[in-house]
């Protein structure tokens, strides 16, 4: 007979009662990862263009056996406006400044750095897009820049990754854009 839900979990390091929402990641499984992230901050530069701005959901993502997606959304503001710079830290709620910071939060369960190949931002569309009439075309944002910045335990620097733009990202263009490492020595 299979496992249950209750071995599966005890097997992968979990604890807690399957359902109870109270499933966290045993000290056994933070200790088996070497540089477990500690915070992650991203820098979104938006551009200057008609149409640059979106209130659309984005999303930040790590690529690699770390491999898990973040939604980006500032608790005190929705929404990347023309020609912002906006700055979001994914960390343990009392240090994160996204909305929703218990379900955004890179240190539960643990990833490690090490194990981040590379990044992305990825432009989602509200399930009723194009309000205002105006086509495919205003489904988009304009992205200059994007820094990330993920710092972790028994790490000196940050892992930084950096993409230069213009891009746009949207229906027309594509809704994924990749965030490349730096190199240790740039």
């Amino acid at each position: 007979m299979g496992r249950s839900v209750r071995q599966e979990g005890q097997k992968s390091g979990l604890r807690g009662r399957p359902g109870s929402g109270a499933l966290r990641w045993s000290a056994v499984s933070a200790a088996a990862i070497r540089h477990p992230i500690e915070r992650i901050e991203v820098r979104i530069q938006v551009g200057d263009d008609r149409m640059a701005a979106t209130d659309d959901p984005i999303f930040f993502g790590l690529r690699g056996a770390a491999g898990r997606e973040f939604r980006l959304q500032l608790a005190r503001r929705v929404g990347l406006r023309r020609s912002s710079d906006t700055h979001f830290v994914l960390a343990p709620a009392a240090d994160a400044n996204v909305a929703h910071a218990e379900l955004n939060d890179p240190t539960e369960p643990p990833l490690c750095a090490a194990a981040v190949e590379s990044c992305y931002v990825r432009k989602d569309s509200e399930p009723i897009p194009n309000v205002r009439g105006l086509g495919e075309m205003d489904d988009r944002i304009q992205i200059v820049r994007v820094e990330v910045a993920v710092h972790a335990a028994g790490l000196a620097n940050a892992r930084r990754f950096v993409r230069e733009g213009p891009f746009w990202l949207g229906l027309v263009s594509g809704a994924v854009l990749e965030v490349p490492a730096v190199a240790a020595d740039a």
